[in-house]
């Protein structure tokens, strides 16, 4: 498996029928893409995870090598999870991994351990509980819930030095005004799973 493997929801979403609605990034409303802050969440991630000329990004995080992205399927049109990694993947000269549905967890969980080195996935807050589960085997080392109100937190999934387990912990983004620098805590509640 990889030897780290890092957790983001995808950035921020429209929340209804007013405004802030989703946009593409040419500027066109679609209610399946990122508000404009997500955007701005988005260009953001890549300073926080690409240093100048470094191994790590501003946030200490090793540079991913793989990333990952939910598949966009027609009838939902979510592109949220691939559009909050793009900006980033031009920038590494990557190619996000779509090849999997939202629901697909397990499938997912197996691609990730078959890569090596540095993964980033970028999901649906309400799946990331269950493929963090999937991925290291353990409930109990994670939150079961990912609040409704968050896009400001990576879990982050490193080998431990007997390269059997994984060590957990959370880094708070710090990038958009109004992010939390407070770790999701284990109840977290959720208001509602839709994404």
């Amino acid at each position: 498996m990889a030897n780290v493997v890092m957790l983001i929801r995808h950035a921020e979403k429209p929340l209804g029928e007013a405004p802030p609605h989703g946009v593409t990034a040419d500027g066109v409303v679609d209610r399946g893409s990122l508000t404009p802050r997500g955007w701005q969440r988005a260009g953001g991630l890549v300073g926080f995870f690409v240093g100048a000329g470094s191994d790590q990004g501003s946030s200490g995080l090793p540079v991913p090598n793989h990333l990952f992205a939910s598949h966009v399927e027609p009838q939902r049109a979510s592109r949220r999870s691939l559009q909050t990694l793009q900006p980033l993947a031009e920038r590494l000269g990557l190619e996000v991994d779509t090849g999997f549905l939202q629901e697909e967890i397990l499938q997912l969980a197996q691609a990730i351990s078959a890569t090596a080195d540095v993964a980033l996935v970028s999901w649906e807050h309400h799946l990331i509980p269950p493929l963090a589960s999937a991925l290291i085997g353990e409930r109990s080392l994670v939150p079961q819930v990912w609040p409704d109100d968050r896009f400001d937190v990576v879990w982050v999934f490193e080998r431990d030095d007997t390269g059997t387990g994984f060590g957990f912990r959370q880094v708070s983004e710090q990038l958009l005004a109004g992010d939390s620098a407070a770790p999701i805590a284990a109840g977290s509640p959720t208001l509602h799973p839709n994404d």
